[in-house]
C-alpha cells in the first residue's frame, strides 16, 4: 500500500532516523579487532562522518519482517565520490572496502571520476559502459526532454534499465566481495532502487525501505557531488551529462535537493516497487526472472547479510 508524503514530511523522516538509532550497535568483522571494531562501528549511525562525502551511508541495522537484523558495515550506498578528503579515505580504509559498483553512465564517469578508487589499489571499482543519452533520449527533440523530466516515467523505467548494473551488484554480493557501496551521482535514484531492492529482497518492511529512501534528500551534499569540474565547459565539450545538466539547472550548478515525492506526495521509490509487483511478482520476482538469481542464491544473501 502506497504511503502520501508531503513536502513537510519531517515527522516521518525523524521516526525513521529514531527507529536506525536505536538499533543495537553491531561488530563489523569477527575476524578483526575488537575494540577497533567496536570503535569503528561506534564512529557513525547511518551518515557516515566524510567531510567531502555525499549520501554514503550504512544500509544495516534495519529489522527484517522475520525479526532479524541487516548486518551493519557491509551493504554502503553513496552519491559520486568525486571530493572525499584524505581523512575521508584514511576513515574509508579502516572498513576494508573490497568493491565499489558505480551505476553511472561512461558521460558521468567521465565528467567526475572516482577519486577514492584511483588512490586505493585494495578497492576494485566495477561499472557497466553505457551511454546517458540511450538512457534519456534525445534532449534536442522538446518531447523527449519532457519525457526525460518526468521523474514518474523515469522510475517506472529503472528496473528495466538498470538490469545490467544490478546483475553486476549481486554478482558482488553472491561472490563475497565486502564491504561494497554503490552509487550513482546523488546517491538517490538508481542508487535508491538499489539500495530499496537489496533491502527488500532481505525482508525489510516496505514501509521502513522507504523511508530509508527518503533520507536522501538530507543526506545529499551536491557541492561535494560534482566536485570542481566545469560545466559549461564539458558540455561545450560534447559531454551528454553536462549538456544535461545545463538543460535542467540552466545555470550548470546544483540546487538544494527537492523532496523525492510526486506532485500529490507519494515517494518516487513507490513507483519502482510497484513496477517489480506489476511485472515480476515482487522483489523476488525480479531477482529471479530479471537478474537471474536462483533459490539458492537469495538463501545466501539472507545467510549472509543477516543475523
Amino acid at each position: 500500500m502506497r504511503v502520501k508524503f508531503r513536502a513537510c514530511r519531517g515527522w516521518a523522516v525523524l521516526i525513521a532516523v529514531v527507529m536506525s538509532l536505536s538499533a543495537p550497535i553491531y561488530a563489523i568483522s569477527a575476524s578483526a579487532d575488537l575494540a577497533a571494531s567496536s570503535e569503528l562501528d561506534r564512529s557513525y549511525r547511518r551518515l557516515l562522518p566524510l567531510e567531502g562525502g555525499s549520501n554514503f551511508r550504512d544500509m544495516g541495522g534495519y529489522l527484517t519482517e522475520t525479526g532479524q537484523r541487516v548486518k551493519r558495515g557491509l551493504l554502503f550506498r553513496s552519491g559520486a565520490m568525486v571530493s572525499l578528503t584524505d581523512a575521508d579515505k584514511a576513515y574509508l580504509a579502516q572498513f576494508g572496502f573490497k568493491r565499489v559498483v558505480d551505476l553511472r553512465s561512461l558521460e558521468e564517469r567521465e565528467l567526475y571520476p572516482n577519486t577514492w578508487v584511483g588512490s586505493d589499489s585494495g578497492v576494485t571499482l566495477i561499472a557497466h559502459d553505457y551511454q546517458m543519452e540511450d538512457m534519456m533520449g534525445d534532449m534536442s527533440d522538446p518531447n523527449a526532454r519532457k519525457l526525460a523530466s518526468d521523474m514518474g516515467h523515469f522510475y517506472r523505467r529503472l528496473p528495466e534499465s538498470l538490469i545490467p548494473q544490478l546483475k553486476l551488484y549481486f554478482q558482488t554480493l553472491l561472490s563475497g566481495e565486502v564491504p561494497v557501496a554503490v552509487n550513482c551521482s546523488a546517491g538517490q535514484d538508481r542508487t535508491g532502487f538499489t539500495g530499496a531492492l537489496v533491502l527488500r529482497a532481505l525482508g525489510v518492511p516496505r514501509q521502513m525501505v522507504v523511508e530509508d529512501y527518503l533520507l536522501s534528500t538530507d543526506f545529499r551534499r551536491p557541492e561535494f557531488e560534482r566536485g570542481k569540474v566545469d560545466i559549461k565547459a564539458a558540455a561545450e565539450s560534447g559531454n551528454f551529462f553536462a549538456k544535461m545538466m545545463l538543460a535542467y539547472s540552466g545555470q550548470g550548478t546544483s540546487h538544494r535537493p527537492n523532496p523525492l515525492i510526486t506532485p500529490d506526495g507519494v515517494p518516487l521509490i513507490e513507483i519502482a516497487l510497484d513496477e517489480l509487483d506489476a511485472k515480476w511478482g515482487g522483489p523476488e520476482g525480479y531477482l529471479k526472472l530479471g537478474l537471474g538469481l536462483k533459490d539458492n542464491d537469495i538463501a545466501k544473501l539472507k545467510a549472509d547479510f543477516l543475523e
